[in-house]
């Protein structure tokens, strides 16, 4: 199962227990970390192709006044790469790896908004096995404008670039797609009439 990828790798890195949830909008009512593994198909050029396991984790309200503007926030995120393109990066003499993607975005309702400054740190290249990355980024903005139920989606593709260090130095472009049978949707906020 896909779903397993990520949990065994977290195993093998010793990264079971997850990170503190992300900080949220102070004014956020009734808020609660939302965490989801999303999986999307990636072609990473040199480094091959294969399915990419990206978990989201970020503090949302259940409900909101209709009206209100849902504040910019942290999410976090870890992002495992698979076996196979990993290997190609020891095979490459790569012993350090960052990304970041500058189109990444989140959907509230129909609003897609920029998700800003998503980095994923520089991570040392495990010797064996799949490559587990942490990084963060900041979701923008966006307002429930109407009483309605908005879904709130991981974006459908999205690209990124990997930089390497160590014997060589490399970047690779990747793009991204959901992998089939996937569906971004992280949650569900209602928009509720608001009580005078």
């Amino acid at each position: 199962m896909r779903t397993s990828i990520l949990a065994a790798a977290l195993v093998a890195t010793g990264l079971v227990a997850a990170p503190a949830g992300p900080a949220g909008a102070a004014n956020d009512q009734d808020p609660r970390t939302v965490e989801r593994t999303v999986v999307y198909s990636c072609d990473a050029g040199p480094l091959g192709q294969g399915d990419v396991e990206v978990q989201a984790r970020v503090l949302l309200p259940r409900t909101v006044v209709a009206g209100t503007k849902l504040a910019s926030r942290p999410i976090d995120l870890t992002v495992v790469l698979p076996e196979e393109m990993v290997q190609a990066l020891r095979d490459a003499g790569v012993e350090e790896v960052s990304g970041e993607s500058e189109d990444a975005t989140w959907s509230v309702g129909e609003e897609v908004r920029d998700i800003d400054d998503l980095v994923l740190p520089a991570t040392a290249v495990p010797a064996e096995g799949y490559l587990v990355m942490e990084g963060q980024g900041l979701a923008r903005a966006a307002r429930l404008g109407r009483v309605d139920t908005y879904p709130v989606r991981m974006p459908a593709t999205f690209t990124a670039t990997l930089t390497g260090t160590g014997q060589v130095d490399a970047t690779a472009d990747v793009a991204c797609a959901l992998a089939e049978g996937q569906r971004a949707k992280l949650t569900s906020i209602r928009a509720v009439p608001r009580q005078d």
